[in-house]
């Protein structure tokens, strides 16, 4: 007899909680007045939290710059989200002997990989993953992902954790809009998700 067992859903979470990008990040919320680009740790965390219909238990691989792994990034999840980044992987020593373009490939590997992917919709490296998933769905006849707030109902399902979504206040389902026809759409800063 066959095994009940079925595999954790695995969920990729694009970190941007450097002190760089923060800085960066209030800047251009002030300048543009869009108030929906940083996002705290901790909100993260809660709005990854909110995402329904997943079934523990949930193992989250942190994208997060390799200079901030430390263990205060796997503290304060939801009971059943299970965080793994790459130093309790046991990947890290192989990982720091690649330059930090090598470092950026894995984990856009990892998180276009990812049965959903969570990360900011001003952030290229995020939008770049979006754009890979968006292509990944259309392939299969997809042309939305947007329906029923933030429940997960289609595969490879990308989700903005910098926009709140609906009464719940978990982070907004998103696709790339391949309907606009200038690289905008996968551009840093440009709000490229078609939400």
């Amino acid at each position: 007899m066959g095994s009940s067992l079925r595999p954790a859903t695995f969920v990729a979470v694009h970190m941007r909680v450097e002190i760089d990008w923060m800085i960066h990040c209030k800047k251009l919320e002030q300048r543009s007045g869009v108030s929906q680009i940083c996002s705290s740790k901790q909100e993260i965390i809660e709005r990854v939290g909110k995402i329904i219909n997943l079934e523990a238990p949930i193992v989250v691989y942190l994208a997060v710059a390799d200079n901030l792994l430390n263990d205060t990034l796997l503290s304060g999840w939801n009971k059943g989200l299970v965080p793994y980044e790459k130093k309790n992987l046991g990947a890290d020593g192989i990982y720091k002997k690649h330059p930090y373009l090598i470092q950026s490939a894995i984990d856009y590997e990892v998180c276009s990989k990812a049965d959903i992917f969570v990360g900011n919709s001003f952030s290229t490296f995020s939008s770049l993953i979006v754009f890979e998933r968006t292509q990944k769905m259309m392939r299969m006849g997809i042309t939305s992902s947007c329906k029923n707030e933030n429940e997960v109902d289609v595969q490879w399902p990308s989700y903005a954790y910098n926009i709140a979504a609906g009464e719940s206040n978990g982070p907004q389902k998103c696709m790339t809009n391949m309907s606009d026809s200038s690289l905008k759409v996968i551009s840093y800063g440009s709000m490229p998700f078609l939400v």
